[in-house]
């Protein structure tokens, strides 16, 4: 071996990267005085380091220049794989961790990044079949069972799931993480005090686990004790989820007294949640706030603005001076302490601009409005938003009613239905949604904004949840201390919204009896 390579590979082995890394490429510039075994070593030791200083696109090229020289090094085609894993170019690191395993059966590290990159896909069989082979090579490898047991969740095999992670603890008592999955998959069972128990154990092993802080905090806010819920909803910008909570470099309001100073609150999450918290900003006003700012999104601002006339609304890119206090919107329920029995509702609390003119299709005497999908984005959106067939047995039924849908960025065709309306549109805004809702004898809808708006305006609705509802929503109850005028309609464990139709279109038919 060249005398300056094995000084570079001494220096890289006592982890004096920096020295290694001059060496490294001091050879890269004369490799012509390099035999083809001592080029594969370098590239091979030089890409490593590339890959240790986050230069995952380099080192990609130097673990293939390595290939070129010798195409049955599994390990090179294991390291490329990595680097491709870490670029997010999944489809190449299968191809790499393929051709690793096909060199060495018995490549454990392989199998489990191959299923990585096949549950990144979200081709969570193959992923669990790769899983599979791993654990017969090595049957209580804690990290291959653990991915096992989570790919099992993915697959909604929830029970199975749970005797995976319990296997885990079994070998790893402390391993918050299988704790944490476990509580997951127990919640979707809805099996709540299991879930609590898991995310407590988690915590307990974990004290600053922000994602079983955040878990909990949905647990006790499902169960009403929303002292401790919102406090723990606070882990909601650490834990592993897509939000991000916005720095002002100004004091975080706590619920000081504001006399002579200024606030911003500023907006969070979807549309639902900001007209479901914008009640507690009554209560920041009482604190006697020379100017309150309310960054929004402006889809909202038209009706908030006509309902909250001392708060001055903004957008999220309008710059502010001379503001004292920062807060999150949905963080104003932990500084005001709010609890299920003192909600301030004040219903209806948004009032939109409302024109004279009458919107409603004549020969009808009883008119409702829908709807059925809610954000796709959301993480829960398979389980909340429904299928449309289900209102379409309505729609049969009740030949009578005239059905308003408000569905917005869902094309489907009612041709065939002549008593269903398409108002979606009409709506460029939440007041013109709220003008339309305001008309109705009835709101019907999943879990969106629209249930809301309806909420907010005091508008007769009957809301259709998942087997697990969102937080907000509680358990084994048909009403909600947010909103006195919605009655919820409940999944049951089947998850069959089958049965929750069926129920809706009972009462459906008892209220027009009343009529």
């Amino acid at each position: 071996m060249n005398k300056e390579l094995k000084k570079a590979i001494f220096y890289h082995e006592n982890k004096k990267l920096k020295e290694a890394t001059i060496r490294y490429e001091k050879l890269l510039k004369n490799q012509s005085s390099l035999k083809r075994s001592d080029l594969s070593i370098l590239y091979v030791n030089y890409a490593n380091i590339l890959f240790l200083d986050y230069d995952f696109k380099k080192s990609v090229f130097y673990y293939k220049k390595a290939l070129n020289i010798d195409e049955f090094s599994y390990k090179t085609h294991f390291n490329l794989g990595v680097a491709y894993l870490q670029l997010d170019s999944l489809k190449k690191a299968i191809s790499s961790f393929l051709e690793a395993i096909k060199l060495k059966k018995d490549y454990l590290s392989a199998y489990v990044n191959l299923g990585v990159c096949y549950k990144r896909l979200e081709k969570y069989d193959m992923a669990l079949q790769t899983y599979k082979k791993a654990i017969l090579l090595n049957p209580n490898d804690v990290d291959v069972i653990f991915n096992y047991s989570n790919t099992l969740y993915n697959l909604e095999r929830f029970n199975e799931a749970i005797k995976g992670f319990k296997k885990v603890i079994n070998i790893q008592r402390f391993h918050y993480k299988a704790y944490y999955s476990m509580g997951i998959s127990y919640l979707a069972l809805g099996k709540y005090s299991d879930a609590l128990f898991c995310y407590e154990k988690a915590i307990e092993f974990k004290p600053d686990y922000a994602d079983a802080h955040f878990a909990k905090s949905n647990i006790l806010l499902l169960y009403g004790d929303y002292k401790k819920g919102f406090e723990e909803y606070e882990y909601r910008w650490e834990a592993k989820n897509e939000l991000k909570k916005i720095s002002y470099g100004i004091p975080t309001y706590d619920g000081e007294d504001l006399t002579n100073k200024t606030i911003l609150i500023q907006q969070e999450q979807g549309f639902g949640d900001n007209i479901q918290f914008i009640r507690f900003i009554n209560l920041v006003l009482q604190k006697g706030a020379k100017k309150v700012y309310f960054a929004v999104k402006k889809e909202l601002k038209l009706i908030f603005e006509n309902s909250f006339k001392e708060v001055h609304f903004v957008s999220n890119k309008t710059s502010l001076e001379d503001v004292d206090y920062f807060c999150s919107l949905m963080s104003l329920a932990k500084v005001f302490d709010i609890r299920v029995n003192n909600l301030i509702t004040n219903e209806p609390y948004l009032k939109p601009l409302l024109s004279k003119k009458n919107i409603l299709k004549k020969g009808f005497d009883y008119h409702v409005a829908f709807a059925w999908q809610g954000n796709k984005e959301h993480k829960n959106d398979k389980n909340r938003s429904v299928d449309i067939s289900y209102f379409k047995i309505l729609f049969k039924e009740f030949p009578n009613i005239a059905f308003y849908s408000l569905q917005l960025n869902e094309k489907e065709n009612f041709y065939n239905y002549e008593n269903v309306f398409d108002y979606s549109k009409y709506i460029s805004n939440f007041n013109d949604s709220a003008h339309i809702a305001n008309s109705m004898n009835l709101i019907i809808s999943i879990d969106s904004s629209l249930a809301h708006l309806s909420g907010a305006l005091k508008k007769k609705t009957w809301l259709i949840l998942p087997f697990v509802p969102d937080f907000r929503w509680m358990i084994d109850t048909e009403f909600t201390p947010w909103y006195s005028s919605l009655k919820l309609y409940r999944q049951d464990e089947t998850k069959d919204y089958l049965k929750v139709f069926q129920k809706i279109k009972s009462d459906l038919r008892a209220e027009l009896n009343k009529n």
